[in-house]
């Protein structure tokens, strides 16, 4: 290509040619002295004719220039070593800028220029590239490698993609307070892009996709106070960037103008060295959700998804966040905290309540998630699900004063979850199920003054799940669901079946159950140390405590009055926390009646022989002794009931006469009271009624005690029974005193039994 000289017959310069000729000449003495011309305004649709550069003329004064006597590229910056630079100022560059492939020794500067046609930088090299308030119509510059910083300040790309593809940038990418519009299209395409320093869009304005996927920045990613709208599509896609520093979409702390995004920020597999902070930052979706793909676990009206991430220090959806969409981070590994306080992320305007139930549309979703900090969102607001399955928490969980709003739908889905610490989720409102089945935490779980409302309604079993969820569940030390600054309530079950809870189970002050669900509390096979069951008011459901076991009980009345009763078959515990006095009958006696009302007329022997096992434990053997006369008395009420109507009252009888006598033998001594009164009525009657003997020739005695011991004492035979006859009423007062005999005699053997087996 010939070189266009001052004098070629190509045409004539322009003013601004001439002038951009004088400056290649001057000094830099003289260049500061020298006017550069008008400012221009690069948005205005009419330009001085004057301030005109042919974009041809342009490429060969730079490329081939470098060899023409005279030229003299000068330095802006003082001393020794620095990068010369070419300035072009106040100019409106026409036709094609055309440096394709050129080698640039030096850094170009544009200052207040205006190109008509995107300039074409593909493949070139140089030292740098600076932008200021300038306007185009996108930019090529693929493959651009440049020693020091690529600065986009102020600028304005309108129906033009800046094209960064491949480029190697030496220094920082600078877009800050720049304006980019290409909508629905790319604004800016940088797959593969390489950045030694920062790439900092401070105040940026995107109107299209910033597309830089597979990118490398050896700094920070900063469009804090930036605004990227492309609703419906993504407004930043940075598959698999790597950054060696934060990324910082947050408030901008000079304009306090907040990060706000209407499209989809698509993070997969990105790995970051430092943080990554959203703090008060908008993110809403499209206008209208896309479809929902084939599989039932993706997100459609996602506003941030970094599944697959590596992110080494914390991530902060914190301070004012706003989402509009899922935010999506599924299999991410973060290497600090997870700080979501003060979130709101709803999602309930992008479907009706009753398809939200049929297919719930999920606000966090972070399955298999390894969090190697904390997960603090106290104070967060959620309209939709907050999905969590399978996710490891190396700290502590706070969802405490938090809102999660999922009507009829399993509102917090945590499975298998494991904390390290606390999982703590106190004056929370959890609108639906929480679901934390299998869950593995190191200390405490603490639903204190929680509200569990609306549980999830199970489509296939046609009936409501649990309030709470943590069947199987393995909790170091404390449950609790107690009262505090106000009531605990759960209106579904709270499931505990099969868990192990290291120390307290506390129910304090609870409010179970709305009689939607056959359960207030169902724990069965549940094991704890100790068990609180104190709520405030009558659980509405049944509470099952089939096969738990606990060292320690607290219960009171309300607990016993529960609507569909108290399973206690086969429940195991040591003691009562707070133990009965050996004097204290009246709680034995209110104790018993709770029992008997919980059995609804059913026998169920399990309950009193565990309430005497634990009087016998403490020593209180009388109060033992009463639990089990109590438990026969009832045995013989469901025998009679189960027989025949004709034995019944006999059996009743039987019930009776062995009640009043020996208390089942249970109460051998007053065997012998009966013995006594029964020898004195005998002597007393004999005495009065002397006997005509068998045989007058022996000339027996009459002795009428002998006689009516011999009858009451079957195993001692005096020999008076043979020697008398019986007529009248004494033949039935001495079939009467045999058959007392019998019984009181078998009553107190059996009795002294039971002692000696007990002793040994």
């Amino acid at each position: 290509m010939p070189v266009i000289k001052p004098w070629d017959s190509s045409g004539p310069l322009t003013a601004a040619e001439q002038r951009f000729e004088e400056q290649l000449r001057l000094s830099r003495a003289e260049r500061a002295v020298q006017d550069p011309g008008p400012p221009l305004d690069v948005h205005a649709e009419r330009y001085s004719p004057d301030q005109a550069i042919r974009g041809e003329y342009l490429s060969r004064r730079l490329v081939e220039s470098l060899e023409e006597p005279g030229w003299r590229p000068f330095s802006r910056r003082s001393g020794v070593g620095q990068q010369p630079v070419i300035t072009i100022e106040n100019a409106v560059i026409t036709g094609q800028l055309d440096l394709r492939a050129a080698d640039l020794p030096y850094l170009l500067e544009f200052v207040r220029c205006r190109f008509e046609n995107a300039p074409d930088l593909r493949q070139v090299t140089v030292a740098g590239l600076v932008l200021w308030h300038c306007r185009f119509p996108g930019i090529n510059a693929r493959n651009l490698n440049t020693a020091n910083d690529t600065v986009l300040r102020n600028c304005t790309s309108i129906g033009g993609v800046v094209d960064l593809a491949d480029a190697q940038l030496g220094g920082s990418l600078l877009l800050n307070d720049s304006e980019l519009r290409n909508p629905g299209k790319r604004a800016i395409y940088g797959d593969r892009l390489s950045v030694s320093g920062a790439l900092l869009g401070l105040r940026i304005q995107v109107s299209g996709e910033i597309r830089i996927p597979g990118a490398k920045v050896g700094g920070n990613l900063n469009f804090s106070g930036g605004a990227l709208r492309n609703r419906g599509r993504y407004a930043l896609n940075a598959n698999g960037i790597q950054l060696g520093g934060s990324l910082r979409c947050e408030t901008e702390p000079q304009s306090q103008r907040p990060f706000t995004v209407a499209g989809l920020l698509f993070l997969p597999s990105a790995h970051i060295a430092g943080d990554v902070r959203l703090r008060d930052a908008v993110l809403e979706p499209g206008v209208v959700p896309p479809r929902r793909g084939e599989s039932k676990y993706d997100d459609p009206t996602s506003t941030l998804v970094a599944d697959r991430g590596e992110i080494s220090g914390d991530v902060q959806l914190d301070q004012g966040f706003r989402s509009g969409g899922t935010i999506r981070m599924v299999s991410v590994q973060i290497g600090g905290d997870l700080r979501m306080s003060e979130a709101h992320i709803d999602l309930s305007w992008s479907r009706s309540a009753k398809a939200s139930v049929e297919q719930p549309l999920r606000a966090l979703h972070i399955d298999g998630a390894q969090i190697h900090g904390n997960l603090e969102a106290s104070k967060v607001e959620l309209r939709g699900q907050l999905r969590m399955i399978d996710v490891h928490i190396h700290g502590s969980f706070q969802l405490n004063k938090a809102k999660v709003v999922g009507p009829r739908t399993d509102a917090v889905q945590a499975s298998r979850i494991i904390v390290g610490s606390n999982l703590d989720c106190r004056d929370s409102d959890i609108i639906g199920t929480l679901q934390l089945q299998g869950a593995r935490v190191g200390a405490n779980v603490d639903l204190r003054a929680a509200h569990l409302t609306k549980p999830a309604w199970h489509r296939h079993r046609m009936a409501y799940k649990s309030s709470l969820d943590l069947r199987a569940a393995h909790i170091a030390r404390d449950l609790v669901c107690a009262a505090g600054s106000r009531p605990f309530i759960a209106e579904g079950e709270v499931q505990l079946r099969r868990a192990e809870i290291g120390r307290q189970t506390n129910f304090w002050g609870a409010r179970l159950g709305d009689g939607s669900s056959r359960n207030a509390i169902n724990a069965f096979g549940l094991v704890t140390q100790e068990l609180t069951l104190v709520p405030a008011v009558p659980p509405q459901g049944r509470i099952r405590l089939r096969q738990a076991q606990c060292e320690l009980l607290a219960d009171n009345s309300e607990l016993w009055a529960a609507s569909g009763g108290v399973d206690v078959e086969d429940f195991a515990y040591d003691n009562f926390s707070e133990p009965i006095e050996p004097t204290d009958r009246a709680s034995v006696v209110e104790r018993l009646g709770w029992l008997r009302a919980n059995s609804g007329g059913r026998y169920q022997p399990g309950p009193y022989d565990q309430l005497a096992r634990v009087f016998r434990g403490n020593g209180n053997e009388e109060h033992a002794v009463t639990v089990l006369i109590e438990k026969q008395r009832r045995r013989y009420q469901a025998i009679a009931a189960a027989t025949r109507p004709a034995f019944r009252l006999p059996v009743r009888l039987w019930s009776m006469l062995q009640l009043i006598t020996v208390s089942y033998g249970f109460r051998p001594l007053r065997a012998m009271i009966w013995l006594v009164l029964l020898t004195a009525a005998g002597t007393t009657w004999f005495s009065f009624h002397p006997l005509v003997p068998i045989n007058e020739e022996d000339h027996p005695v009459w002795n009428p005690f002998l006689y009516t011991v011999d009858q009451l004492v079957p195993i001692i035979n005096l020999g008076h029974d043979v020697m008398w006859q019986a007529h009248g009423s004494s033949q039935w007062i001495t079939v009467i005193l045999i058959a007392a005999g019998w019984i009181l005699a078998t009553t107190v053997a059996a009795g002294i039994t039971r002692a000696l087996r007990r002793e040994l």
